[in-house]
């Protein structure tokens, strides 16, 4: 059996390693709004300031992701996906040594850097390890980001009330052994990613698959506003319940952990439901409860309802991202490398990029304020999400596989 032959059969494998590179990826940038009740409270940075550290931590990633995105697509370089890794964790354990507000801010800027250098060469591996399931493959990698998201402030919540901010140091472990691995099988990853890159190309020559830029820039804005809800849950959810719920410290940013569960599991069912009831119905329907939701949060002081309703509202931001990286890739089929950089990092990242506004909202008009901005974001979402159209074979199947 030939070498490629041999690196073609598991494709699970490489599946779930996709899957764990962005849970340690993910894992260090989910520290930054778990991080933010921490620096408020002992750094004394107010809300905008802290807004700011969300935009840091998307800007320089929004910018360079997509062409990035382009560089994957010409040619493959599997390796920056451990070396992402490793800025992205160095970037943010540095963050608990230092008192500059903008020391701070440029090291969540090399975090961001980091995390631009994974995203579009992880998303394109994970299509490229895939099969017929593309909806399965992808949410089972953006499962891996969530439960990065889960992981990462549970980490914060022991380590910062136990050793100070300097406990972010301890990110280093996992980062370390994800990057290990990675730079381990670098050579293996590289022979199937030319094997299932030359496999795209001669298929989309057979077909005359075309790329259809309108369907995608339409697919982009609902994503967009997806991002901004999102970005406003994570940053503004803790924040919310430590100055208007009074909750400690610890609890706030514990939030942060019911968030990303929430959003895990919906980001591991999500590609499957698409997969069985169609791409956009899953997003329309995901998007639709959003709004509703949040409204119905702002109404609840009591802790535990409050809690309870977090969890449908961060399932169903998340439940339709899958599908709309996946329509993405099938709207731009000679492209999978773009098509990853903006729907995985351009598209989502805008909503940090719209942080700093916000942020001033909720300085000048509370809290409670931004977070109904938020759900009006919702609203517009989800007309967003109406223009949207099913790719070519977005045929919906019998059973879930």
């Amino acid at each position: 059996m030939s070498q490629e032959t041999k690196t073609e059969q598991p494709k699970k494998i490489y599946s779930y390693l996709m899957m764990a590179g962005h849970m340690c990826c993910d894992l260090n940038q989910s520290n930054v709004p778990a991080l933010l009740p921490f620096l408020v409270a002992q750094r004394g940075i107010d809300y905008a300031a802290a807004a700011g550290l969300m935009f840091a931590s998307s800007s320089l990633s929004s910018l360079i992701q997509p062409l990035l995105g382009i560089l994957a697509d010409r040619k493959q370089r599997p390796w920056l996906m451990g070396f992402g890794i490793l800025l992205t964790g160095l970037g943010i354990a540095s963050i608990g040594f230092l008192n500059n507000y903008w020391s701070i801010f440029a090291v969540i800027m090399f975090a961001g850097f980091g995390s631009a250098l994974f995203h579009p060469e992880g998303g394109r591996m994970a299509n490229c390890v895939a099969g017929e399931k593309k909806g399965r493959a992808m949410s089972t990698f953006t499962a891996g980001g969530n439960l990065g998201f889960v992981v990462g402030p549970l980490i914060t919540a022991v380590t910062v009330p136990m050793w100070g901010l300097k406990g972010t140091a301890a990110l280093l472990i996992p980062t370390f052994a994800m990057v290990v691995v990675l730079f381990a099988l670098r050579k293996k990853l590289q022979i199937l990613s030319d094997i299932q890159q030359r496999k795209v190309v001669e298929k989309a020559a057979a077909e005359h698959r075309k790329d259809d830029w309108g369907a995608f820039l339409k697919l982009c804005v609902s994503i967009f506003m997806r991002s901004i809800v999102q970005n406003g849950i994570q940053t503004f959810i803790p924040l919310y319940w430590a100055g208007v719920l009074m909750q400690t410290q610890q609890r706030s940013s514990l939030m942060v952990t019911v968030i990303s569960l929430a959003s895990a599991a919906a980001a591991f069912t999500g590609g499957r439901l698409a997969d069985r009831f169609g791409f956009k119905r899953v997003i329309c329907v995901a998007f639709s409860m959003v709004m509703p939701l949040i409204i119905l949060l702002l109404f609840t002081k009591n802790v535990l309802l409050a809690t309870i309703l977090v969890i449908p509202i961060s399932a169903m931001t998340q439940l339709g991202h899958s599908p709309a990286v996946v329509l993405g890739q099938r709207y731009l089929p000679n492209r999978l490398g773009l098509a990853s950089g903006v729907t995985i990092g351009l598209a989502v990242s805008m909503g940090g990029m719209c942080s700093p506004l916000l942020g001033r909202i909720g300085d000048a008009y509370g809290l409670t304020t931004a977070i109904y901005v938020v759900a009006g974001v919702a609203l517009l979402g989800f007309l967003s999400t109406l223009l949207i159209k099913d790719a070519k074979n977005d045929e919906p199947e019998n059973v879930i596989g």
